[in-house]
Parts: C-alpha cells; structure tokens; sequence
C-alpha cells in the first residue's frame, strides 16, 4: 500500500465524524491542515500532496458519480491521459471506472476523490483527485502551474498544448508520484497517482 493511499483512507471514516478527528498523514506530510480547504489547488495540496486533512459532515457530502454533470465526467476521464488528443476522444467513464468515494466540499462545485481503499486496479479508482467547475479563466492555469512549475522556460513548440476550449491535460512525475492537470467544458481536475500502481489491461 503507498503512503499516500493509507494517508488518505481515513477519509470516509472522517466524513462521519466530528471535525476534531484527524486523517492520519503519510511520512512524507507536515501538520495537518486545520479543516479542508474550500479552494481547489490548496485543496489538493492538502489531501492529495500532504495526505493531512480533516473533514466532518459540514465540510464535505458524500455524492454519487451519477450526479457529477457530464462535461465533470468527462474532466475526470481527461485526467487519465497525456495529451489533448486522447482527452478529446475520450468518452466518459463509467461508474464502474470511479469506484472511489465522491465528497463534495463546502456545498460547492468542489469536489475531492481520495483513492479507494483497495488497489482497483483503475486509473481513477487509484488516485487522489480534485475536481471543480472553474469560476474564473485563471482556475486551469494555477492547476497546470502546480503540474508544471517551470513551463515559462520550456520553447512554446515543447509545451503540452493549453487550448481555452475542448480537452486540455498537462503532466508531470515527481519521484514515484505522478501528478496531472485536466480540463473539459469548464471543468479542472487535478489529479495525483502513484507511479508503481498497476493497471489493468488496456487502462490509460
């Protein structure tokens, strides 16, 4: 089991209890975050980068994929690939392929996905994401500069492609974690996944 998998199983129990219970937080985690924040990127800091956060029922709601809108369905899916490309021909995933808890956090269009208890063996399943409907043309941007700190350096010709409309995915790797920024139809995801996870055959 990864660090950031059993940092952030706690979760469900969390979401139950009061806001005084504590997820516990892998080696790699600082303090853990007072309550979750109800901001996207610090968000995923906290949980999917930290594995240290604290939820309780006013904090976060438990939801079904079923009632994520289409173009967050979709979003989710354009986490899972590399390039714009495959984001745009691929089609939503299934319920089955986003067997983890959904929270909804804050009664917003903030969403946070921590990876299912047991290895699914699905990319979705596996990950720990965060997933929003962009107030803002700068909500997409501060998640690709989380994914890509020094892209301003990197020529134009050698950057992943960053469209204002259709499927966007931008991805990095970071010791064994891999973390990736997505975005279709105004939603962003950003999501974080273990290098080492197996898949199952035929997963992007």
């Amino acid at each position: 089991m990864t660090a950031q998998r059993s940092g952030l199983l706690a979760i469900a129990a969390l979401a139950c209890a009061s806001a005084a219970s504590l997820l516990p937080a892998p080696a790699m985690a600082q303090e853990a975050t007072p309550t979750a924040p109800a901001e996207p990127v610090p968000l995923f800091q906290a949980a999917c980068i930290s594995g240290a956060v604290r939820l309780s029922k006013s904090v976060a709601e438990p939801m079904t994929f079923a009632s994520l809108p289409a173009a967050a369905q979709r979003a989710l899916g354009a986490g899972t690939v590399a390039t714009r490309a495959e984001a745009e021909k691929l089609p939503a995933p299934t319920a089955a392929q986003v067997p983890n808890t959904i929270y909804r956090i804050a009664g917003g269009q903030l969403y946070l996905l921590p990876p299912t208890a047991q290895p699914s063996h699905t990319p979705i399943g596996d990950s720990c994401i965060v997933l929003w409907y962009a107030l803002s043309d700068e909500d997409y941007p501060a998640a690709r500069k989380l994914v890509l700190p020094d892209e301003d350096a990197v020529p134009l010709s050698a950057r992943p492609t960053a469209s204002a409309v259709g499927a966007s995915v931008a991805t990095s790797a970071r010791e064994d974690v891999r973390v990736t920024a997505a975005a279709y139809g105004g939603w962003v995801v950003l999501r974080s996944s273990s290098l080492t996870e197996s898949k199952a055959p035929g997963a992007q």
